[in-house]
């Protein structure tokens, strides 16, 4: 049989087959790797538990789970008791070693999804979600893909587009990203991943002004984006928009949102998975130039929430 790959593959194969070399593959990964793996199995760990307890497990389910893998793994009922209560109740389980730390979440997962078909039937998207949510505006101007974490995907300029102004375009672009966002909520909410900002026009996030802000290189234009890296306001700062024709003017709006979610983007992949408004809320924002990048509080022109 044919080894498995070290990452989230490997994971995969762990949790449909319970195959022990398939669960300690990571420990041949690189340092850097292996950090962004521990993530990873921290957060299918952080699913996984939501996912058989429901959003309030009773001591009754804690206590059931930790006897089970208990006594199919006697050696590391310590460590499985101490893992599941440290992520239900808030609580360190410090002592662990990073390894035992693993090893009692790998077998927590698997005991969860051989428990369960329908957690098992979904385990290759809650590893690795591929997942992508397209939205256009109602002038059927602009067509914007994002990903279930909320960072951009893909950006494209409608035929037609030439005949509006830089207003009503920059209005556009935001009416097709709450489109996209509007689904990518509704799934990630589904995955219990990522779901950890408010549903954008749900009015629960009313009071929040925090902004950054970025330009393209050109300066031509100016992305304004929420904590969570959702585009709230875009903005052109001359009339003449299509002299370089609708392909170029695509790049650069493209250019100018990715720089305002750079520093997201950056820790979320340097944290190999964890929701914008974790990284956010532990500033972790990375270190792009000021002048082109900037945090600002200002009204929600696309609606609270």
């Amino acid at each position: 049989m044919t080894p498995p790959v070290p990452g989230p593959r490997a994971l995969v194969a762990y949790l449909r087959t319970g195959s022990r070399e398939a669960r300690i593959a990571y420990r041949d990964l690189p340092e850097r790797e292996r950090t962004a793996y521990r993530a990873l199995v921290r957060r299918v760990f952080a699913t996984a538990l939501a996912h058989h307890f429901g959003r309030h497990p009773s001591r009754e389910q804690v206590r059931e789970l930790v006897e089970r893998v208990g006594e199919r793994h006697p050696q590391y009922a310590g460590g499985v008791r101490r893992v599941i209560r440290s992520t239900v109740e808030g609580t360190s389980s410090g002592g662990m070693s990073v390894r035992q730390v693993l090893t009692a979440q790998h077998l927590v997962i698997r005991e969860i999804a051989a428990l369960d078909p329908a957690f098992l039937d979904r385990v290759d998207e809650i590893v690795e979600p591929t997942a992508a949510f397209t939205g256009i505006d109602p002038h059927a101007a602009v067509k914007v893909t994002i990903n279930l974490d909320g960072t951009l995907r893909e950006l494209e300029l409608l035929r037609g587009v030439e005949r509006i102004g830089g207003r009503t375009l920059g209005m556009c672009l935001v009416r097709a990203w709450v489109a996209a966002e509007k689904q990518r909520w509704r799934r990630a909410k589904e995955l219990g991943q990522y779901d950890d900002f408010p549903e954008i026009g749900s009015g629960k996030g009313r009071g929040d002004a925090a902004r950054r802000e970025a330009y393209s290189t050109g300066r031509l234009c100016r992305a304004t984006v929420d904590r969570y890296g959702r585009l709230r306001a875009f903005t052109f700062m001359r009339t003449a928009l299509f002299d370089d024709g609708r392909m170029a003017l695509a790049a650069q709006i493209r250019e100018a949102i990715t720089l305002a979610q750079a520093p997201l983007r950056v820790s979320l992949g340097l944290l190999g998975g964890y929701g914008i408004g974790h990284l956010v809320e532990a500033g972790l924002t990375g270190g792009l130039d000021q002048d082109d990048v900037a945090w600002g509080e200002e009204s929600a022109e696309s609606g609270d929430g």
